[in-house]
């Protein structure tokens, strides 16, 4: 009996210790150095020529340094000027994010950000924002 009344206590003591104190989380830790925001890969614009040509992007849209005089989308030297890096990168993986006046969405394909690479991607937006 003297046996079961000590495993009982000790058993009493072991549970009375556990779950006691919450949950505990890890304290946030200040962060050494910088995350990058913007891609790492840097675009070559006459590589980016050879990207646009290859995508067919003149078939539809007007560029004078890409030689093109679709008429189907926007002309380039009208719509891109002065527009970021950023916000042509992103009208061509998201092209309905931001409609060009007079133009209907859903025209231009939506899978530019899915077919070309990363560095495919890079060249045609320094091709598109070069001065």
């Amino acid at each position: 009996m003297r046996r079961l009344a000590l495993i009982l206590a000790g058993s009493g003591l072991l549970l009375a210790g556990c779950g006691s104190e919450g949950t505990v989380s890890p304290l946030p830790s200040k962060v050494v150095g910088t995350i990058p925001t913007t891609p790492s890969v840097k675009g070559d614009a006459t590589a980016g020529k050879q990207v646009f040509t290859a995508s067919g992007c003149g078939s539809c849209h007007t560029f004078k340094a890409a030689g093109s005089t679709g008429t189907v989308g926007p002309n380039l030297d009208e719509a891109l000027q002065g527009k970021t890096p950023d916000f042509v990168e992103q009208s061509i993986v998201d092209p309905n994010a931001v409609i060009a006046k007079g133009f209907p969405p859903n025209v231009m394909p939506q899978t530019y950000g899915s077919q070309l690479s990363p560095k495919q991607l890079a060249d045609l937006v320094a091709f598109l924002t070069q001065k």
